[in-house]
């Protein structure tokens, strides 16, 4: 058991010098206490020297490491691992490494830090102990220092005593009341029943006359399930006439053998007993937490170990260069190809991915846009008689002539390449986005490497964007250039007539016949055309508003030829014949426009996925291979990018660092074996 504190020393010597992080919690003494509580005497009785700095405010500013080591030899020394092996056998002047490191961390002002001082006491006089001492206790900030510095130094103080490996060492006064200890307050914030808690009351010496400390020895006022030790801080007087240690031991022993009233429990007093408690206390502490130390550092390492291997090893050889990149190449390629064919994605449950949202567009997006185009939106009744009456010509109409259809229908296909065209866009983005999000630790290794890839799909994308582009241009443009009227699905002229016939049986119909003649209203438009919308090149939303023509507006445009000839259009008031076929006319131009939606609607995603989403897919590895698999690229492309090398060297020293301490733990079991 005596061996357990060394090795933890050495554990502990291990990780600082590999600069573990501070997730490994190792068991260890942390002394807390009130600025004036006696801290630092309590800790200078525990070594039995001299050598921590003293004066008024804030001295202790920054962590002390501090390890106690029983040597066999009679030399006492002192080492900071800041300065190397360099042997301090001189106390005042760790005392002043001690200052001197201190403003090194913290500057000339009365600031604090978090950086630690690692000194270590190796003395035939002391037992294994580690403790780690930390600034006083403060209520307010004094000249010069932070407003915040009561609040950093208690924040400080639990980030060490929240550690549940740690054993807190609560330094209070004897002569003021427990219920104000600062030590105690902040100890039971993280250790509410007092488990890990060891008390220490200092001044029992100087306490009023008719007062003791037994009820708060004996845990009566504040119970710890460590319980306490009272001991005798040496006075200023001690201190300014260099009173030895030993000294001092003998005249505690004394006080506390000889008092009425602590003679019966003198043998759990004194310094003496705290040393030997404490050494006790945290073997037995290091004996619990060994399994969960070796625990923690066995999963950091594998931590480290899964972390240095996504950075890859470091490839020197042209040969050795040549086929890495060739399979980068192709993780990039399968990653890209199974994006779109739903393989191997992460987060399936979170959103819909690769080839999942080029399925949505064409299925849900697409399809809305087309259903919800409206062909007689964009075509008036009053365009519809004047389709008809143009295709009669002088002749006039018996029946609705085929060619009115015919016009009117080719004016309301163009309106679906707009949509095809977005449907493609939209296509084209989402296989952008793939690479992106493609999965390869190599690409974020390699930052060039990943610029050039994104480059050359980008690329290759944008080239097949061209072609597919034309080919949505050229299905609607085959829907425009033949009219199939026996298409097997198309209405036809003797099924609209019965439909016709049927709508105006219907009484919930109004038809809005007029059966008087009624003279047509030419109307005058605007001499320049209204301009064309994105869908639809005879938009009329600019249409003014129209008004009663006379007959000096003719006599004067016969008079005036200087503009355009006056555009006169069919009656605003149309007769029964021309409202029957004005209706017939749209329940044809209504079942044509569906026929084109659904060749559309079927057309335009195969031609995406033909010309677009498996042009890339087939392609990709050779324009990879076109692009990037040259000698002269080699270098440039797998330069690694950001600070790779460095994390990958710190993972390194980790990584040796974690070994090391497995090894030093794995003492511990052949000690067990060995006792």
């Amino acid at each position: 058991m005596e061996k357990l504190i060394p090795i933890i020393n050495r554990l502990q010597d291990t990780l600082l010098s590999a600069n573990i992080p501070n997730s490994i919690s190792l068991p260890q003494i942390v002394v807390v206490g009130s600025q004036s509580s006696g801290k630092s005497s309590v800790l200078e009785s525990i070594v039995g020297r001299d050598f921590l700095p003293r004066g008024s405010g804030i001295v202790t500013r920054c962590p002390l490491q501090l390890k106690l080591v029983r040597i066999n030899e009679d030399e006492e020394y002192g080492v900071f691992s800041h300065v190397g092996d360099c042997k301090f056998t001189d106390f005042s002047l760790i005392r002043d490494e001690i200052i001197n490191r201190t403003q090194e961390l913290t500057g000339n002002g009365k600031g604090i830090t978090t950086k630690p001082i690692d000194l270590t006491i190796y003395s035939p006089k002391v037992l294994d102990i580690s403790l780690v001492d930390l600034p006083g206790i403060v209520k307010i900030s004094v000249s010069g220092q932070s407003e915040v510095i009561a609040k950093q130094i208690r924040e400080m103080i639990i980030e060490y005593i929240q550690n549940p490996n740690a054993i807190i060492l609560a330094v209070s006064p004897a002569n003021n009341d427990l219920a104000n200890s600062d030590a105690l307050h902040i100890a039971q914030m993280v250790d509410p029943r007092g488990e890990r808690t060891l008390g220490v009351l200092t001044k029992i010496d100087i306490m009023d006359r008719g007062t003791d400390a037994l009820s708060m020895l004996n845990g009566s006022v504040f119970p710890l399930r460590l319980g306490y030790v009272g001991i005798i801080c040496r006075s200023q007087e001690d201190i300014n006439n260099g009173m030895p240690m030993d000294i001092h031991s003998q005249l505690e022993d004394r006080f506390f053998k000889e008092s009425p009233i602590y003679g019966r429990i003198s043998d759990r007093l004194g310094v003496r007993y705290l040393r030997t408690r404490l050494n006790k206390l945290l073997m037995d502490h290091i004996n619990n937490t060994i399994p969960e130390v070796k625990k923690n550092i066995m999963d950091l390492l594998q931590a480290v170990e899964s972390e240095l291997e996504s950075y890859g090893q470091i490839i020197n050889e042209k040969e050795e260069k040549s086929a890495f990149l060739l399979t980068i190449i192709q993780k990039v390629v399968k990653s890209y190809q199974d994006n779109i064919a739903g393989k191997n994605l992460k987060n399936v449950t979170e959103e819909l991915l690769g080839g999942a949202r080029i399925n949505y567009i064409f299925h849900s997006i697409f399809k809305n846009m087309i259903s919800s185009i409206n062909p007689l939106d964009e075509v008036s009744d009053q365009d519809i008689r004047t389709a008809i009456m143009n295709s009669s010509g002088l002749r006039g109409s018996l029946f609705v002539p085929e060619t009115a259809f015919e016009v009117l229908i080719k004016q309301q296909i163009p309106r679906l390449k707009d949509p095809s065209l977005r449907c493609m866009s939209l296509v084209y983005e989402e296989l952008k986005q793939i690479i992106y999000k493609l999965d390869i630790p190599e690409l974020e290794r390699f930052s060039n490497l990943k610029e050039k890839v994104s480059e050359v799909i980008n690329n290759l994308l944008s080239r097949c964007l061209e072609p597919t582009g034309h080919m949505i241009s050229d299905i609607v443009e085959v829907e425009m250039g033949y009219i199939n009227s026996k298409h097997p699905q198309f209405i036809g002229g003797t099924n609209a007539i019965l439909e016709l016939q049927n709508v105006i049986k219907s009484p919930s119909q109004d038809m809005l016949i007029d059966k008087k003649p009624v003279t047509p209203v030419p109307a005058r438009r605007d001499e320049t055309p209204p301009p064309s919308s994105s869908f639809w090149p005879f938009s009329r939303s600019q249409t003014r508003p129209q008004r009663e023509l006379k007959f000096e507006d003719l006599e004067n445009e016969r008079q005036d030829n200087s503009g355009p000839p006056m555009r006169i259009r069919a009656n605003m008031n149309p007769t029964q014949e021309e409202s029957q076929q004005t209706e017939l006319i749209k329940i044809l131009i209504k079942s044509y426009y569906n026929i084109v939606k659904t060749n559309v609607s079927d057309l335009v995603p195969k031609t995406i996925m033909g010309f677009l989403v498996n042009k890339s897919r087939e392609e990709l590895q050779r324009e990879l291979v076109k692009e990037l698999y040259k000698d002269n690229l080699y270098d440039v492309l797998l330069e690694e990018g950001g600070n790779i090398g460095p994390r990958r060297e710190k993972c390194i020293k980790i990584g040796k660092g974690l070994r090391k301490a497995i090894d030093i733990l794995n003492e511990v079991r052949e000690y067990r074996i060995s006792d």
